[in-house]
């Protein structure tokens, strides 16, 4: 005979992906002739859940290496660049009690697509992908079965193994 039983469990109720795409104006200390090259370092976020939204506060530094004097010199130009992002979850499951837990991860990590010479500066574009995931406590249905025959002692596992295999199965040469 079997029986459904509840059990109150964690799991994940909603999840949610964006890809954000960040742009903004680093100021180098020199008149920039040409850049060498583009890298994003130090990202730190955290994700805080707003009813079905989840925040992301995030920063990221960006260091940009290019030439100035006529190409003779070189120098890093770099910037802190903070950034909120709201990232919409997808409900999974309906039946969602207490509070939620957010685990938020980076799929792709934050990089420089693109960094071109302007006006007053070198204008930066920054992509990077961020998954987020809702924990919360939800119940589920499973069926127990109760009628189970009990194992006999004599259907142990060990007591299936033969120790003297190797003695049994010598190779004659």
């Amino acid at each position: 005979m079997n029986e459904i039983r509840e059990i109150v469990t964690k799991a994940v109720v909603a999840k949610g992906r964006k890809t954000i795409r960040l742009k903004d104006v680093v100021s180098p200390e020199n008149d920039t002739f040409s850049i060498l090259g583009c890298w994003v370092i130090n990202h730190e976020f955290s994700a805080d859940l707003n009813d079905k939204t989840v925040c992301i506060n995030g920063c990221l530094e960006v260091n940009i290496w290019y030439a100035y004097d006529d190409n003779s010199r070189t120098e890093i130009a770099r910037k802190v660049i903070e950034y909120t992002e709201n990232i919409k979850t997808r409900q999974i499951v309906k039946d969602v009690q207490g509070d939620q837990d957010v685990i938020a991860r980076v799929t792709q990590q934050p990089s420089c697509t693109n960094a071109s010479i302007v006006d007053d500066g070198i204008e930066v574009e920054i992509v990077l992908e961020i998954v987020v995931e809702t924990i919360g406590e939800t119940k589920i249905l499973v069926t127990a079965f109760t009628n189970v025959d009990s194992m006999d002692a004599d259907d142990d596992f060990e007591n299936e193994i033969n120790e003297n295999f190797i003695d049994e199965n010598k190779i004659i040469h």
